[in-house]
């Protein structure tokens, strides 16, 4: 690949012919290489989404009973069956909210018209229509329409941001540059999608289309596969175990029953279908989008939109996150923290506020371009490094001066410079570069004396702020008559009056949420296009650890893969980074095991969004590409709105973990009554509507309400989980077995008190489903006491009990709803049976979670 940065300007022009690009040989160059544009997205049918949520074993299973039940003559049944089938279908196709079309988006960022040289002369013409080697004519606010080997520039400043990360618009020149410069320091290219700021320019086409480098970040996402998340990874392990266990109990039970017993295909197959009603957590789908949609919904609250469902849980079970630097972790707003002036040097805070008409001071406030000396107040827009000086200088009142001559800001000099009548006569204002100011300078002014300039101890000066990460400014003047006029050549024999460091200070709120990350078990790595001692610098205020070594770009191109994944285990700051180094970071860490979270801005960033297990980006800096690529936005560019999003996601597994925990004993207690009544040759002693009842109605109601369960106190001092724990764990199994046995035993007990079919089956309906009610309880802790946090804690758990108790009483002594499920009005006596063994279940639970506790010691 050429390397147009290492070639001079005559190198370009002689590689690409260096001739006006004719109509015809346009045309010839877009037969044989394409046209400008970048390749779009297949989009998916939206059909064909939906069926992709059939395409699960407990989906199967639930379609084969369906269509059974239809085979067999119980039509209602099996439409109630199918009707189920297809909600959970359209449950997932709701959760799928991620877009697809972050590819297409980048497309937009490229401009719709360019200048171009021709035989004509100069001419507009479509992006699309741009062939390698045109000239294209640059000037203020065009949008680069392809990979540029600058030509000629003129004060040219382009904004890069989105590309490279630099906060700063990027001054342009056409020297070539060493052969290993970084994408982000070639100061001689231009790069479609990136926008001029100032100036004008002239720049050849050396890429188009896919070849540009926002085609490369455009290819990189298209090869970028959907990640499952680790939720719906463990749900579908937990699916395929109780598809597994199902399966075996049918095949036993079926030939038991047929081949032992003698019994009818079509009881049989009517005992099969209730096992399978019975047994599969079909609400379970519609349990889980409700408790992720309250995690949703909270996380709004906090300023933080969650695209996809799934990635709540997934904030929560995050071990890195790769944070970009600019205004993410810090402010975005360039300050003035160090002022050295009369051989001291000050620590600027941002309260202090008096009046400072210091020679330093009235520099700082003249020697500028971004206000005018009519404005009132101080401009919010503008060169971001002036702004941070005329903040200052306005709040310290120091007196404005009218402005006689401007020597801009050049690259070449490196300083700019004003002149101003001062006590009759001109006075020069310098402002630049340390290193240029110090070999022209003659004398310093300390305390209004003039001085020999003492160099040493203005370097060391410089040089202690520079190591801090800080931007060092030098501040001189020069007297001379009114009638001299500015030029470079009187920039001489200048007096020193001051040095100024600024930089892009960390928010207190990141520091903060970084020290509770840390806490969390979460580790936090800079990935960042800024210089390394910048990088440094920011990592030491925020507390990162490792933070006194950086890694660059340019460094990590020189790795071999055992290199990187060492890099990438031990670094914590990375400096001068590509869109393919994001990427690559990541990458590395989710090979090591790491759950990654990955924030960005920029249309750099969306690879190594998309790759993340989450990825996340800025609401208010972030370009479109970015959002489109990620799971999550932060609406206020927070990184705090990010610990709360890890806390958020904890609570959220927790309650899910306590949702199964109540409801798959119950599942497993109705498949028990019917396998021990298959086994025992009895009468079934449920209908499958009356199972659906209980999956359905009652299940479905009480479980929502731990969703809403508030965060363990103790939540973000614990480490994240490790992703090999299975949803259901050793202890989780021996709950739900020996609370499904004791439902089952209860229910048997209650029902074999009374004869009548209809009372028996009412009784029992009854029995369980107050069973789980104050088994709900149990579960609102693990292991902990189930009052530990008060009830009013909890008030969707409140309302479900209410909710809960009436539709019982509803099919219980509702004439319609008897018909439907086929109950009876029982007694006050025979309600009380009903209740007993739920209050026995909840004393035994108890017990055994203090004997746990105890034998645990937790």
């Amino acid at each position: 690949m050429e390397k147009w940065h290492y070639l001079s300007v005559e190198e370009t022009r002689t590689k690409l012919g260096g001739a006006i690009i004719t109509s015809a040989s346009r045309a010839d160059k877009q037969k044989k290489y394409g046209k400008n544009k970048l390749t779009e997205t297949e989009k998916v049918p939206e059909w064909k989404k939906f069926l992709s949520y059939f395409h699960d074993p407990l989906m199967y299973v639930l379609t084969g009973a369906s269509i059974l039940k239809f085979f067999t003559g119980s039509f209602v049944e099996g439409l109630i069956v199918l009707l189920v089938v297809v909600l959970n279908a359209a449950i997932g196709y709701y959760q799928e909210r991620k877009a697809n079309d972050s590819l297409n988006s980048i497309s937009q960022l490229l401009s719709a018209k360019a200048t171009v040289e021709s035989e004509k002369g100069r001419v507009t013409i479509d992006t699309e229509e741009l062939v390698v080697g045109d000239l294209v004519y640059l000037k203020p606010g065009d949008i680069i329409p392809a990979d540029l080997r600058l030509v000629s520039t003129n004060n040219l400043k382009i904004d890069e941001a989105i590309l490279t990360g630099e906060a700063e618009p990027i001054e342009k020149s056409i020297d070539s540059l060493p052969e290993d410069t970084n994408l982000a320091d070639r100061i001689n290219m231009a790069y479609s999608g990136t926008m001029v700021q100032s100036g004008t320019g002239q720049g050849i086409v050396i890429a188009i289309g896919k070849e540009t480098e926002i085609g490369k970040i455009n290819d990189s996402l298209a090869t970028i596969e959907v990640k499952e998340t680790p939720l719906l990874t463990k749900v579908n392990e937990m699916n395929h175990s109780i598809f597994k266990g199902i399966g075996f109990f049918i095949v036993v039970l079926g030939l038991i029953s047929f081949f032992g017993y003698g019994m009818s295909i079509t009881y049989v197959l009517s005992a099969i279908i209730a096992l399978i009603v019975s047994s599969i957590p079909e609400g379970l789908p519609s349990i889980l989008t409700i408790i992720l949609s309250s995690g949703v919904n909270n996380m709004s609250k906090q300023k933080a939109i969650v695209k996809t469902l799934p990635t709540v849980e997934t904030l929560g079970s995050m071990t890195v996150i790769c944070s970009d630097k600019t205004g993410t972790l810090t402010k975005n707003d360039m300050t003035l923290t160090n002022i050295y002036q009369d051989n001291q040097l000050i620590a600027v805070t941002e309260e202090e506020s008096t009046e400072n008409q210091s020679i330093m001071a009235e520099i700082m406030q003249n020697c500028q371009e971004t206000q005018s000396f009519k404005e009132v107040h101080c401009p919010v827009t503008g060169n971001a490094t002036e702004l941070a000086l005329l903040k200052w200088t306005n709040k310290n009142q120091v007196k404005r001066l009218e402005t006689i001559e401007v020597l801009p800001f050049d690259s070449k000099y490196k300083y700019m410079a004003t002149s101003h009548e001062y006590n009759g006569k001109k006075r020069i204002f310098i402002k630049g570069a340390p290193d240029i100011l110090f070999s022209k300078a003659k004398s310093e002014n300390v305390s209004g004396e003039i001085q020999p300039f003492m160099q040493l101890n203005w370097e060391q000066i410089n040089t202690k702020l520079a190591s801090e990460g800080q931007r060092v400014l030098a501040f001189a003047y020069k007297d001379v008559t009114l009638e001299t006029k500015l030029t470079h050549e009187i920039v001489e024999d200048i007096v020193m009056a001051g040095l100024a460091g600024i930089i892009d200070p960390p928010k207190e709120s990141a520091i903060q949420a970084v020290a509770e990350c840390k806490n969390a078990g979460v580790r936090v790595v800079m990935i960042t296009g800024d210089h390394p001692t910048t990088a440094k610098a920011i990592a030491q205020k925020l507390g990162l650890k490792n933070s006194d070594a950086a890694i660059t770009g340019d460094e990590l191109n020189h790795l071999s893969e055992d290199e990187w994944r060492e890099v990438v285990k031990n670094t914590d700051v990375f400096a001068r980074t590509t869109p393919a180094h994001k990427l690559s970071i990541v990458s590395y860490l989710q090979e090591q095991g790491e759950i990654v979270g990955m924030t960005g801005d920029g249309v750099n960033d969306a690879p190594a969004l998309k790759k993340a297990d989450v990825g996340i980006a800025m609401g208010i800096k972030g370009s479109d590409v970015s959002k489109q690529a990620a799971d999550m936005i932060l609406v206020d560019d927070n990184f705090v709105t990010i610990a709360g999003a890890i806390k958020e996601g904890r609570r959220i597994f927790d309650n899910l973990k306590k949702t199964i925990l109540f409801y798959l004993p119950t599942c497993l207690a109705q498949g028990l009554l019917l396998i021990v009544s298959l086994m025992a040759n009895l009468p079934l002693p449920l209908t499958t509507v009356q199972i659906l009842w209980l999956n359905l109605v009652a299940s479905i109601t009480l479980s929502y309400a731990l969703g809403f369960e508030p965060a363990n106190k103790n939540i973000m001092r614990r480490k994240p989980r490790d992703m090999n724990e299975k949803i259901i764990s050793k202890y989780t199994l021996f709950r739900i077995i020996y609370v499904g046995a004791l439902i089952t035993g209860f229910g048997f007990l209650t029902m074999n008190l009374f004869s009548d079919e209809t009372i028996r089956q009412t009784v029992l309906i009854n029995a369980i489903v107050f069973g789980q009610a104050f088994y709900m309880l149990n579960c609102r802790e693990m292991t902990d006491a189930a009052f530990t946090n008060k009830l009013t804690e909890n008030k969707a758990l409140i309302w479900s009990l209410i909710i809960m108790g009436v539709l019982q009483l509803m099919m219980v002594y509702l004439y319609p709803l008897q018909q439907i499920v086929q109950t009876r009005a029982l007694t006050i006596g025979q309600l009380g049976i009903s209740l007993l063994p739920a209050l026995v279940l909840f004393v035994v639970v108890e017990i055994e979670k203090m004997i746990t506790r105890k034998s645990l010691k937790i």
